[in-house]
């Protein structure tokens, strides 16, 4: 610049680069500059993602080129399977389209509408109320969406290509033609303006977690657990998880609405954050011992729905489970009262259960079967032999058999009427239940009780039955069936030698975690499709 400071930051000083007052400033008069010669700086047609970007190789950092998500995302092994391309197969395979062709209004308020069925209860990431003003901006009085910024251009194609997945879950006729072509028509934005997406915010955050939630229905879990770091250090850095700290100032300024909207991101990243973390077998970045931040309220503008706020709680159960089960005890030395940890979680999960909010009966979504099967899937992780209960008296095992049944049959249900939506996260719960079942009746014949064994036989035959109809709509699930098969095919080749506990991998399916499933055949049909927009099959 013309008149550069005399006192530049001791990074300057040590880099030798020239000091830049104001990089915004710098970046409005560049901008103003193309403007000047006809050059529309916030157009994101065409192809932004240069060759260039793609090759760009470690010689030559300061491209300007470089493809962002490849500088945000490492390179280690994938955490999936060796053979996989891994996460980066989703982003090195991108081609962005030459303009970004968005459906006719009424088919984005549709698809929008799908989105936050879901969103409104499992990871309110944006408020639908907002959101309608985005579409409203974007499409103004017209019927395909012309105007509006980068950023809500960036958010409506990450819903549209959520919605769309999410319709290819219970319609495998549904293609993700469109949702792959919005997605990298997201990407594509982000990458040509990255200052306009990635500004250090809570919309920062909203737009990391749009890209959690894609990447958990293209069942990717490798590129969700690292979009979910970068989402939770941001929530850390932005303080998210300690209202007592904020400013006095600060608290007294903020509306009702920020309030809201700030808790309701938190608790998404929180709800996302945790179920993936359960599932890989991981430790969670921020415990709840360090969160003292409310749950959003359930009224007003940027509110939370009482059953998302149930959601969290939830969560937080589920992973005081994994947690106490799976680590060491505290390391103070103070004894832990195991035990009574135990059946005080029993009665902490049937008064959560007992609590839950009207439901809407006609959402597929969000139905009874959800609560039912969340309830008697975490009595089976609590109940099952671990690390702690590495021996289970003749009781339990009697309770953990009808726990095992109970969540057979109601993933037995939900698979039958297409209310499954996560396959990496449905399959290996329902392979824990009837290894746990298993378990129970060869515990159960050693010790000599007596027991309707063909009763539980046939609770086996089901399960087997649902994890080969898993396995057809999610490849990465054979792998779980085939074991289960194994398992299921020794009930009747027990000796009296069989030891009495059971290794982790007999009951636990975290250390087969699902490989990648890009080409969207993941899918589940359903009898009764719901009744969509011909644009969604044909975008001619």
């Amino acid at each position: 610049m013309d008149n550069p400071p005399s006192n530049p930051c001791s990074s300057c000083t040590r880099a030798g680069v020239p000091y830049i007052k104001s990089l915004e400033d710098r970046v409005a008069e560049l901008e103003l500059a193309l403007r000047s010669q006809g050059i529309d700086t916030e157009s994101v047609a065409g192809s932004r993602v240069s060759q260039d970007a793609l090759e760009s190789t470690p010689e030559a950092p300061h491209s300007s080129d470089l493809n962002l998500l490849g500088l945000l995302v490492p390179k280690p092994v994938d955490l999936q399977h060796p053979e996989d391309s891994g996460y980066h197969a989703l982003l090195d395979s991108i081609t962005v389209p030459e303009t970004i062709k968005f459906p006719p209004k009424p088919t984005a308020i549709q698809l929008t509408a799908t989105y936050f069925e879901h969103s409104n209860f499992f990871s309110p990431v944006l408020d639908e109320e907002s959101f309608h003003s985005t579409i409203a901006a974007l499409y103004q009085e017209q019927l395909t969406a012309k105007q509006g910024t980068s950023i809500q251009k960036f958010q409506l194609c990450m819903v549209l290509a959520i919605a769309i997945r999410l319709l290819n879950r219970t319609d495998s006729s549904v293609p993700t033609v469109a949702s792959d072509s919005f997605f990298a028509s997201a990407i594509g934005i982000l990458t040509e303006r990255p200052q306009a997406t990635w500004r250090g915010d809570l919309q920062h955050l909203q737009n990391l977690l749009l890209v959690v939630q894609y990447t958990i229905f293209a069942s990717n879990l490798s590129a969700a657990w690292h979009f979910i770091g970068l989402a939770t250090r941001l929530a850390i850095d932005l303080d998210l998880l300690n209202e007592t700290r904020l400013s006095v100032t600060n608290s007294a300024h903020e509306s009702e609405a920020e309030v809201n909207q700030r808790r309701r991101v938190f608790w998404s990243t929180y709800i996302l954050e945790t179920n993936l973390c359960v599932i890989l077998n991981r430790p969670r970045s921020i415990p709840d011992e360090a969160i003292f931040t409310p749950l959003p309220s359930t009224s007003g503008p940027e509110s939370s729905s009482p059953l998302a706020n149930h959601c969290v709680l939830f969560r937080q159960l589920e992973y005081e489970i994994f947690h106490t089960l799976n680590y060491k005890p505290p390391a103070n030395g103070n004894f832990f009262d195991y035990k009574a940890w135990k059946m005080g979680m029993k009665n902490r999960l049937m008064d959560w259960h007992a609590n839950v909010p009207p439901v809407d009966a006609k959402s597929k979504l969000a139905p009874q079967n959800f609560f039912d099967g969340a309830l008697y899937m975490t009595l089976v992780s609590l109940f099952s032999p671990s690390r702690h209960f590495p021996h289970l008296s003749e009781e339990e095992l009697r309770d953990l058999a009808q726990y095992a049944s109970t969540s057979i049959e109601l993933y037995r249900e939900g698979f039958k009427e297409g209310k499954l939506r996560f396959y990496w996260r449905t399959t290996p719960n329902l392979f824990q239940s009837g290894a746990a079942l298993i378990h129970c009746i060869k515990s159960l014949t050693l010790q000599g009780a007596v027991f309707d064994v063909n009763a539980l036989k046939s609770r086996v035959s089901v399960c087997s039955t649902v994890l080969w109809g898993m396995a057809e709509r999610y490849p990465p699930g054979a792998s779980y069936r085939d074991r289960f098969d194994e398992m299921s095919a020794t009930i009747d080749e027990m000796a009296s030698e069989l030891p009495m506990d059971i290794s982790s991998e007999f009951l636990f399916g975290h250390n087969v975690v699902p490989s990648l499933d890009l080409d969207g055949t993941a899918t589940l049909w359903t009898t009764t499709p719901p009744t969509l927009d011909p644009w969604i099959f044909d975008q001619t």
